[in-house]
């Protein structure tokens, strides 16, 4: 691909016209994301206003993984008593935004697969903020966000550039050793982790969001956000090579060896957890996909 047909390429990707506006219900659930005072009755209210995401909410506060004893028929009740608040705020918000994009010009992009990589990353990244230290470590909530966001980007090309993005993603599945990256670099003259982190400021998505989004894989990063930035990055490449049946397990990280309270047997106690939730976590990307 020649210099001037990838700044034709990068040009259109930052033109306002081809982007959705961030929705009403996104707006509103960015803002109250934004505040730690938010009210449960607040947050509801806002999904509320939005059949479907209430559908979805409840759908997801009704599944198996969440093992409500009783069915939850009100917004309210699924925070209060299946998925509290900081979850519902990160899931009714990624959601939102997700539904900004329509995918479907794009034969080679699986969102199924999509929510598997975002609700995998998200878990993981939570259960590894758990377990970091020194107190109080990185805030679980908020990396839980950065997972189901990492791959946002995908979600920009594949509503911008649908033919070209389909092309290096097919081309990805016939060589699973290729890297995704560049292949998109050389269909399209930029990758969904350039196109996520324009995306995340564009939109004003929270700091530490932007910062990881736009810093995953980067081994030099030094931001404000060094720790969440390797747990979320090393959360994703891990989960992405799980799924495709390789890589080690989380134990042969050494990045993650490197942060404070997560030694090898720790790190091995959180894969065998998250192996435990792995079948329901698919079934969640299937009722999301």
């Amino acid at each position: 691909m020649s210099l001037a047909t990838q700044a034709v390429f990068r040009r259109k990707i930052l033109e306002v016209k081809h982007l959705p506006p961030l929705s009403v219900t996104a707006n509103r659930l960015l803002e109250v994301t934004a505040n730690p005072d938010a009210e449960i009755d607040e947050i509801a209210g806002i999904i509320g206003r939005d059949p479907g995401l209430s559908a979805r909410i409840l759908g997801l506060a009704n599944a198996a993984y969440f093992a409500s004893a009783q069915p939850v028929t009100t917004v309210r009740e699924a925070i209060i008593r299946v998925l509290g608040l900081n979850m519902v705020k990160s899931l009714a918000l990624s959601m939102a935004m997700c539904g900004s994009f329509k995918t479907g010009d794009c034969k080679a992009f699986d969102l199924e697969d999509y929510w598997r990589h975002a609700l995998g990353c998200a878990v993981l990244s939570r259960m590894l903020a758990l377990k970091a230290k020194p107190e109080p470590g990185p805030d679980p909530d908020s990396l839980y966000l950065c997972g189901l966001m990492h791959n946002l980007g995908l979600l920009v090309l594949a509503y911008v550039f649908p033919a070209p993005l389909s092309a290096a993603l097919a081309e990805a599945k016939e060589a699973p050793d290729a890297d995704v990256l560049m292949l998109e670099r050389e269909h399209i003259g930029i990758d969904h982790i350039e196109a996520g982190e324009w995306l995340s400021h564009r939109w004003h998505l929270p700091e530490i969001v932007v910062h990881a989004i736009g810093s995953l894989n980067r081994d030099d990063y030094s931001g404000p956000f060094q720790n969440e930035v390797v747990i979320v990055s090393r959360a994703a490449h891990w989960v992405r090579r799980y799924l495709a049946g390789e890589g080690n397990g989380l134990q042969d990280d050494e990045a993650l060896c490197r942060l404070q309270g997560l030694d090898k047997q720790m790190l091995a106690d959180v894969e065998e957890a998250f192996f435990h939730q792995w079948e329901e976590l698919q079934a969640l990307s299937r009722m999301l996909g």
